[in-house]
């Protein structure tokens, strides 16, 4: 892992907002605030227009460690603080759901800066 922050990505796009990835993002965000004060992890959360894994939505995406999660609901959201902030363990049960070319474009679009 980099020593730069860890960004973690909520897709906005049309399918995913409509699945409530606005609403996820709010929470997400708001949980990790909550319990990294000072934001000593360095973690931002940001929205992201659209990653192209629609179908296996709400997508989120933390780089740079190439973790992209899929069917993300707000049920999950504290086992994602909790893998961000405590364990950096990657949660399986969210990985895995969209096609390998999706992912490495993705990740291939954040490592180059786009």
């Amino acid at each position: 892992m980099s020593d730069g922050p860890r960004l973690v990505y909520v897709c906005e796009g049309g399918d995913c907002s409509e699945k409530g990835s606005v609403e996820l993002f709010e929470e997400l965000r708001a949980q990790i605030h909550d319990k990294d004060s000072g934001n000593k992890s360095n973690i931002r959360v940001r929205k992201f227009p659209c990653f192209g894994g629609c179908a296996h939505g709400i997508n989120v995406v933390v780089y740079p460690d190439r973790c992209f999660y899929s069917k993300v609901t707000a049920a999950d959201i504290p086992e994602v603080v909790a893998s961000l902030l405590e364990n950096g363990k990657k949660i399986e049960r969210l990985s895995g759901k969209v096609e390998k070319d999706v992912e490495q474009i993705t990740f291939d679009l954040l490592t180059t800066g786009f």
